[in-house]
């Protein structure tokens, strides 16, 4: 099973002059830049729905408290659920506000001003990525399941590497340009270098469900 210092022995493979191993020189500084480009490769797969969204939690509502903190860790949404407490089951999914949750823009004023007039259990949501906010507001606790992606934990040279093995040689390349960086290299766009460094990887891992084009469905008819 690879572990950080899998990672580290690839830095290694790519930079002969870097010393990654256990008691080295270069292992805290290793780590830290390691794990800053597990956040690049983080930050871009939350930009594509559904990938990688095996990250499951649930969030408690309080009585007349129209939001509740957001989940930390939590980078994408991609669904929340309403439990129901007599089965513990699902009972519906909550739909999200395009607008704000629980509020709604006004025509004159930027800021938000509450659309809710009726309080019961979640049915609509809308976050800000500090807080989910709830429509209509909560008559008492509520469970609300969410499902999404989920940041790992930061590496350590003997912790679990929790992405697929492509992801390893991508995150070695771009940890080994860090390094570079730092000796005194000329900076580059790091930004537009992570986007092709790790494209590959998430396209590959986008394409696991490949649809068939999809048929027109006519579901109206009238009489002119």
């Amino acid at each position: 099973m690879a572990t950080g210092q899998t990672i580290l022995d690839l830095c290694e493979g790519l930079d002969r002059e870097l010393q990654l191993q256990s008691t080295e020189a270069d292992v805290t500084l290793g780590l830290k830049l390691l794990n800053a480009s597990q956040d690049y490769f983080e930050s871009i797969v939350a930009l594509q729905p559904s990938l990688m969204g095996d990250g499951i939690g649930t969030v408690t509502t309080a009585a007349d408290t129209e939001s509740t903190a957001y989940p930390s860790g939590l980078l994408r949404v991609d669904r929340l659920q309403y439990i129901d407490p007599t089965t513990s089951r699902p009972a519906w999914d909550l739909d999200r506000i395009s607008g704000t949750g629980g509020h709604a823009y006004t025509t004159l004023d930027p800021l938000l001003a509450t659309s809710s007039t009726t309080s019961g259990k979640p049915a609509r949501y809308w976050t800000d990525g500090s807080n989910i906010y709830w429509d209509p507001l909560p008559d008492a606790t509520h469970t609300v399941r969410y499902y999404g992606f989920t940041a790992a934990a930061d590496l350590t040279a003997g912790g679990t590497f929790t992405y697929p093995d492509m992801v390893m040689l991508p995150l070695a390349s771009f940890t080994t340009i860090l390094f570079q960086v730092g000796k005194g290299d000329a900076e580059v766009n790091l930004n537009e270098l992570a986007l092709k460094t790790f494209d590959p990887v998430v396209q590959t891992l986008s394409k696991f469900n490949r649809d068939r084009t999809q048929h027109y469905q006519y579901r109206y008819t009238h009489d002119a």
